[in-house]
């Protein structure tokens, strides 16, 4: 899941954009079940339809506040951010394919797009493919 600083979006974007999608991260990143909330990207008009479809799916959307700011999360396209909590997701593709139809979501962080992940632990470098 990706999305905390509310450019996944545009992440997706680029990372399906290219010709592998790599990613690089640290020990404290990997869990073996996805089990955070998922960023959802939507249409500020539409947010009302938005949180009620994703709450009919399951989901505890709730929106992202702006810290030192009065007012909700703008993503640089313009639009609202929802962080909703579908507990532990035991099928990310799934619930992807759930999400995405809704009309005003712009997008979701689940990114099951991924080649290659290279997971740093502790004085070891994993590498592990996608099958």
């Amino acid at each position: 899941i990706k999305g905390g600083g509310a450019a996944h979006t545009r992440e997706k974007v680029v990372s399906c954009s290219a010709k592998r999608f790599v990613i690089v991260a640290d020990e404290s990143k990997f869990v073996e079940k996805l089990n955070w909330p998922v960023p959802i990207e939507v249409l500020a008009f539409a947010f009302k339809l938005v949180e009620q479809r994703l709450k009919d799916i399951g989901g505890k959307p709730v929106l992202r506040l702006g810290k030192m700011k009065d007012g909700p999360v703008i993503t640089d396209n313009g639009n609202f951010v929802m962080d909703v909590d579908f507990g532990t997701i035991e099928d990310p593709k799934y619930l992807a394919a759930r999400i995405s139809p809704i009309p005003g979501v712009v997008e979701h962080g689940i990114f099951d797009n991924l080649d290659e992940l290279y997971l740093a632990r502790e004085g070891e470098v994993e590498r592990i493919k996608r099958c």
